[in-house]
């Protein structure tokens, strides 16, 4: 009874901020000239068919390398009001089933993707049944796969019976609707938690090995959970990447600096109330840390 109160006093709330005019002010006054980049990982067909379509409504979609030809350039006349990026995260099979989403509303989304995952049976290293995983987060790379190995019998590189991530069969099929596949590291280590070694194998191996698969140039890259540190900043430069998106809260102007390029992180399968508050960034302030 009690959750059941809860969650009724939090969907009154999203209600609220909904209807109160803040989504409107921040959207047509305060960040009328900024691009939001919003974060999805692995949605539910039918909801994010839902949230593109409240999206549509409201805001003009870009895609990534529109925004970061404009900071380069130090132009921002192509870019829309309203504009909004859409990001998804790692490769998993599931973002498959977007396609008829992606091509309905002719989004230019970019799909990070863990080179050494997608188009093979091994699994990602939270999605093996290990009960803590934030825990692993504060590891070094070689501790987490360390305990990952002993209690769980998890290792990278290891063929599973199951895929979790995209074949090379469905790639080819979401580039040819307009998907722009990016770099999300090779195996999605926490960066600044790796060795210098570990580091820039992760960046630098995940850009050949995309672009080998891809047939194309790979540009851009997002850090795994959000976190990096100079020297990760300094690795992607040297491999040749053009920009970086990080999780930091916020929206993107001219004056952003191209390998911390902010994000809009939502919850997935948030009701369209509750998408509509996010994405004013009023609750961002009240999460712990700001994370």
């Amino acid at each position: 009874m009690f959750n059941f109160a809860k969650q009724l006093a939090k969907n009154l709330l999203w209600l609220a901020v909904r209807f109160s005019g803040l989504p409107w002010l921040i959207r047509e006054v305060w960040r009328r000239n900024q691009v939001g980049i919003m974060v999805y990982h692995d949605p539910e067909p039918k909801i994010f068919h839902k949230h593109i379509s409240f999206l549509s409504k409201h805001y003009n979609f870009i895609g990534l390398s529109q925004l970061v030809n404009a900071i380069h350039q130090q132009n921002w006349s192509s870019i829309p009001n309203k504009a909004l990026v859409i990001t998804i995260d790692d490769g998993h099979k599931n973002n498959y089933a977007l396609l008829e989403t992606i091509r309905a509303f002719q989004l230019q989304p970019t799909i990070f993707v863990c080179s050494h995952i997608v188009d093979t049976q091994r699994h990602f290293w939270w999605k093996n049944g290990y009960p803590n995983n934030a825990s692993l987060k504060q590891l070094t790379r070689t501790e987490m796969l360390q305990r990952l190995h002993d209690e769980v019998g998890y290792s990278p590189k290891k063929n599973y019976p199951d895929r979790q991530a995209l074949s090379r069969e469905e790639m080819q099929e979401m580039q040819a609707a307009g998907v722009d596949f990016q770099a999300h590291t090779c195996f999605h280590p926490i960066l600044p938690h790796c060795s210098a070694e570990e580091s820039w194998q992760e960046i630098n191996e995940c850009r050949h090995k995309l672009e080998h698969l891809l047939g194309r140039t790979v540009a851009h890259f997002a850090y795994p959970n959000g976190d990096y540190s100079d020297r990760d900043i300094q690795y992607l430069k040297q491999a040749g990447f053009h920009s970086a998106r990080t999780m930091d809260f916020g929206w993107n102007t001219l004056n952003t600096d191209l390998f911390k390029l902010k994000a809009l992180d939502i919850n997935e399968s948030a009701s369209i109330s509750k998408l509509a508050a996010q994405l004013t960034g009023v609750f961002y302030w009240f999460k712990p840390h700001h994370e």
